[in-house]
């Protein structure tokens, strides 16, 4: 009898990838994770650089430009929430002088705690600076009820300026005797 011996087979190995194709893919993964990470730049420097380098490579490159377009859209910042969130915001907008706008997210802020001494001191200024001197006194005053060191801080804040030859304003922030 003859030895058979059995046919050995090959390994079956990985087909072997475009080289080409295989970087036009990387750069596509890596253009997708920075879309993730919300890293809009980077994301459409990476379509950029497949759209340029790889443009034979017909389905990523059509694919790459869906996600290019959603690298370009404008993106509008996130919406204030939380009432530390809308203090800040407001102040930022304070800042930049857009007082209505500061008002209106104090406003909002005060909404959630009516009595926090630092959104009320906030609006009076913001009041102050859009030229409301009576709403900016109402504030100021709620601001010290809540916290009687904010009448020191208000004789020396400089957003309160536009009051300070009011007598309203004087008699609000004149020391008291203890």
């Amino acid at each position: 009898m003859k030895s058979m011996r059995k046919a050995a087979k090959k390994p079956s190995r990985a087909p072997v990838l475009d080289r080409r194709y295989q970087q036009a893919l990387n750069l596509f993964e890596k253009g997708v994770k920075a879309l993730g990470r919300k890293d809009f730049d980077r994301a459409k420097d990476l379509f950029d650089e497949l759209l340029d380098a790889h443009s034979e490579q017909r389905d990523l490159v059509e694919r790459a430009r869906t996600y290019r377009v959603l690298c370009a859209r404008p993106r509008r910042p996130s919406r204030p929430k939380t009432f530390e969130e809308l203090v800040n915001y407001a102040i930022v907008q304070h800042n930049r002088a857009d007082f209505a706008q500061a008002i209106k997210l104090l406003s909002q802020a005060l909404e959630i705690h009516p009595r926090n001494e630092s959104a009320l001191y906030c609006l009076a200024a913001a009041h102050s600076r859009a030229g409301d001197p009576v709403a900016a006194i109402k504030s100021l005053r709620s601001a010290i009820s809540a916290n009687p060191a904010s009448r020191a801080q208000a004789r020396r804040d400089a957003d309160f300026e536009p009051l300070r030859g009011a007598v309203e304003f004087k008699a609000l922030v004149a020391p008291t005797l203890p």
